[in-house]
């Protein structure tokens, strides 16, 4: 049937620069993520590294989130690890991805840019895509505010 394929990824994106150094801020987002991610993603409830440390790309987590009062359990990859530029995970039950991107913006500044990007919307969700697409980009917008707060109130 036309129209019935795989649907187009829907991302939420948001950046915004912090006073932090990026070293400082890869290791609390990428080094220190399965420490830190409820910090700065209060639907996270549950949280694991399935492999062992240290966090490296390939590393396996699985994550509970709770989305007004509903859990949903996902198994994710750390699919790109790259110490003070990149982190990103991508779901392996889920289809999804969250890419933390970062830049030095001077000695103690750092601009990060976070998106999360659903790569499958299941057909039944799909007449809602411009309602999710928003969702998403809110969510972005509140995850990169979260991460400054963190990041500006840490101990230097």
């Amino acid at each position: 049937m036309l129209g019935m394929g795989a649907s187009k990824p829907v991302s939420g994106q948001a950046d915004d620069i912090v006073d932090c150094p990026i070293t400082d801020a890869y290791e609390i987002i990428g080094h220190k993520f399965f420490e830190n991610y409820p910090k700065w993603c209060p639907q996270v409830v549950d949280l694991e590294q399935i492999s062992p440390p240290p966090i490296l790309s390939g590393t396996i987590g699985r994550q509970v989130t709770r989305d007004r009062g509903i859990d949903s359990e996902s198994t994710f990859e750390v699919s790109e690890f790259s110490p003070a530029t990149k982190f990103e995970i991508k779901g392996i039950t889920e289809p999804f991805r969250s890419a933390y991107e970062l830049t030095a913006e001077g000695p103690n500044k750092t601009r990060i840019a976070f998106t999360f990007e659903l790569q499958e919307i299941d057909l039944m969700m799909r007449p809602f895509q411009k309602l999710i697409k928003t969702a998403l980009q809110d969510g972005a917008v509140q995850t990169i505010e979260n991460i400054k707060n963190l990041l500006e109130s840490a101990p230097a």
